[in-house]
């Protein structure tokens, strides 16, 4: 009677060992549990032989592998490659340049993802649609006048991202739009503004010119995406320009061309053609 008593205890035993289910985590925990749930981000569970135990939820990205009661196993890997893994999240964004505003311009940006770690950029700018640039001078004292800049400018570039799998630490917050990234671009734009010259009588007087410009740069950046809502986007590129600017007065009472020239969406440096470069922030909103 011992020896049914004992045998019928063993074989309780061993079946309850099987009906559990393991979870093997990443920092090396093996958790017993009875899984309710599997869904696409986390899972559920309740502590194995504990019915009345709360429902506890674990992210996917924190399991190894899972092993069923059945001795099935199933194992977890997050391949940020992995289309898949950016289902329902937005691919496009409107973004607006921060400090775009102060320095005398607005641009407005639409991103499009194409696939993971691509996509392309469209620009649109409008010089004028800011502050007024000052332009302070000397006529026997201080004056002031104002550059009353206006045109407009575009820029198409095609991004290739380093997709991250982390923000703040956690994978499950990569999205699609997110990461460092490479970008050639392309900018071209016109616009007007004044601009002083010395026409032989000692004194300085406003006169209005028209310029042409354009540059092909690559841009270094990085992109993060906020609960599929926002975006922040900072850059900085280095590239080549060219335009039809000369430089203001700025010497002893003559006209100059002191080489450089800002043209609001990029700067170029020396004569023209020459080097070009830009840095901005840009913060956006995810759409449909």
């Amino acid at each position: 009677m011992k020896k049914l008593l004992l045998l019928c205890l063993c074989t309780v035993t061993i079946l309850t060992t099987k009906a559990q289910d393991k979870i093997f985590r990443k920092n090396g925990q093996t958790v017993k549990a009875k899984i309710i749930e599997i869904g696409t981000s986390d899972i559920k569970y309740k502590m194995f032989g504990e019915p009345e135990s709360p429902v506890y939820v674990l992210e996917k990205d924190r399991i190894v592998k899972v092993q069923y009661e059945d001795g099935r196993i199933e194992k977890f890997t997050t391949d940020i490659k992995d289309p898949e893994q950016y289902i329902g999240q937005l691919g496009k964004a409107i973004k607006v340049d921060f400090f775009g505003p102060l320095l005398g311009y607005t641009q407005v940006t639409f991103e499009k993802s194409t696939g993971v770690g691509k996509s392309y950029e469209l620009s649109l700018g409008i010089i004028g649609a800011g502050k007024n640039q000052r332009i302070e001078y000397y006529n026997n004292n201080l004056q002031v006048t104002r550059r009353n800049q206006f045109g407009l400018f575009g820029a198409a570039g095609y991004k290739f991202n380093k997709l991250p799998d982390f923000l703040f630490g956690r994978s499950r917050f990569t999205h699609i739009m997110q990461g460092a990234y490479a970008k050639p671009v392309l900018y071209v734009g016109n616009y007007s503004e004044n601009r002083l010259i010395d026409k032989g009588t000692n004194q300085l007087v406003t006169d209005r010119r028209n310029v042409t410009f354009g540059a092909l740069q690559v841009e270094l950046g990085k992109q993060w995406v906020f609960g599929d809502k926002f975006l922040l986007d900072f850059y900085w590129g280095l590239g080549y320009g060219f335009d039809n600017k000369k430089g203001d007065y700025y010497n002893n009472g003559f006209y100059e061309d002191n080489g450089s020239a800002y043209n609001y969406a990029n700067a170029r440096l020396g004569t023209s053609p020459g080097i070009s470069t830009t840095f901005g922030l840009k913060v956006g909103w995810l759409i449909k």
